[in-house]
């Protein structure tokens, strides 16, 4: 049997790994229990397995031990040059680092994700912070980390994460974010996830096994999309109006909806030199409409692509997932636009910020410990 990393594990990067268990690999893959063997208490300290989703726009922390916390992917600090100590008073982290009006807020994960700069150290204590925030200790005993990442990660940016990470923990990888959601919610054969996070949307073919680049399809047209699309609309009404990325992701995300719905959103409109009370429900039903059709190509495409004798099963297992899939009406809407194409049946995650976190915490504590061993040798 091939035991060549891109086709058998989590990682996906050009190493090899030999003495592996397989058949308990297999298992995990599949979503089977097995003896994790690291399961017993280190130095009388319990074992902590910890999943991670470290996204352009949160990041997002499970536990074995039942932690879960969310927090913006943001840093702001003085200057070009990132502070050496993050004890800085000067560094502002997450919700703090967006609502300040001093600095310009800065998204580490985003611009390491895209080649934007070469210098990890940023998304390092971002992390860091993160795990504090969450009231994790690491140097307590034994700990284990998988990771999510996003479909078109290239392979420098997962071997850098996972160095960092191995810094961090006693043993750390990285995994498929579609993987990690498919694992954690049990759709392991034959589904269609569908990932609407804030920089990408991602619709991605499981059948049982960690997906490859051919079982993807990306798509930059996501979130971040959405709150631009809504400050145009705006803009087009009220000409004089300020508002802010932030500001727009926030309407968004408290009141955002497709199709009908009796929402009403009635905000106050920052405007040039005042503000006023203002209704932006029609602008907000476009906005968020306008990411659907790339949703419903994507799943034309991934369906009329597939073998013939799985497309009605691909039909009916849609799952939605990510920040966007919190849209009020989103999934009937989807599954209404496909009605023309032949049908289908959309189904919404039901924590939608955990949901790749909370897969990946299931990874981490049902791998064989021969598999952690090799991988962090």
């Amino acid at each position: 049997m091939n035991t060549d990393l891109p086709q058998l594990c989590l990682i996906r990067c050009q190493t090899k790994i030999r003495g592996i268990n397989l058949e308990d690999f297999e298992q995990v893959q599949s979503g089977k229990e097995t003896e994790n063997k690291t399961s017993e208490p280190a130095n009388g300290q319990e074992v902590l397995y910890v999943g991670i989703d470290l996204g352009t726009y949160t990041i997002a922390i499970c536990t074995n031990k039942g932690t879960k916390f969310v927090g913006y992917s943001a840093i702001a600090y003085e200057g070009e040059q990132f502070p050496q100590s993050v004890e800085n008073e000067n560094i502002l982290f997450g919700k703090a680092a967006l609502e300040q009006t001093d600095m310009e807020p800065k998204v580490p994960v985003k611009d390491f994700l895209m080649g934007n700069t070469g210098n990890q150290e940023p998304v390092k204590f971002l992390l860091q912070h993160c795990l504090k925030s969450a009231g994790i200790e690491l140097d307590s005993g034994e700990s284990y980390a998988i990771i999510g990442v996003p479909a078109g990660a290239d392979i420098t940016y997962k071997k850098s994460i996972l160095g960092m990470a191995r810094g961090m923990f006693t043993g750390a990888m990285v995994a498929d974010e579609a993987f990690c959601i498919a694992y954690g919610s049990g759709r392991m054969e034959n589904c269609l996830i569908v990932d609407i996070g804030a920089s990408k949307l991602n619709i991605c073919h499981i059948n049982g096994n960690v997906p490859g680049d051919e079982d993807q399809i990306k798509i930059s047209f996501a979130g971040e999309n959405i709150d631009l699309e809504l400050i145009d609309l705006i803009r087009e009404k009220y000409e004089d109006a300020k508002i802010t990325k932030h500001l727009a992701r926030q309407w968004k995300e408290e009141f955002g909806y497709v199709g009908l719905s009796d929402v009403r959103c009635e905000v106050e409109l920052p405007l040039e030199t005042s503000s006023e009370e203002s209704s932006i429900t029609e602008e907000l039903r476009l906005a968020c409409e306008s990411v659907v059709p790339d949703v419903v190509s994507g799943l034309t495409k991934m369906i009329s692509d597939s073998q013939p004798d799985i497309r009605e099963t691909l039909r009916n297992n849609i799952y939605v997932c990510g920040g966007c899939s919190k849209i009020k009406n989103v999934g009937n809407f989807i599954e209404g636009e496909l009605k023309e194409l032949g049908g289908g049946k959309v189904f919404l995650s039901e924590d939608p910020d955990f949901a790749v976190a909370q897969g990946a915490r299931k990874l981490t504590e049902r791998m064989p410990q021969e598999f952690w061993s090799q991988v962090n040798s």
